[in-house]
């Protein structure tokens, strides 16, 4: 098995989900598609 992927620290959480309320617009739909792009797709 490989290793565990290494937890975000606190500052870049922060920065992601700031960046992501900053350019949802369309509500919880735009917003889940934001998330799934930023944190699945770019591996954040």
């Amino acid at each position: 098995m490989g290793l565990a992927p290494a937890h975000p620290s606190f500052a870049e959480a922060t920065k992601v989900w700031a960046k992501i309320s900053l350019l949802s617009f369309g509500g919880p739909a735009g917003q889940i598609a934001l998330m799934h792009r930023y944190l699945v797709e770019e591996g954040r």
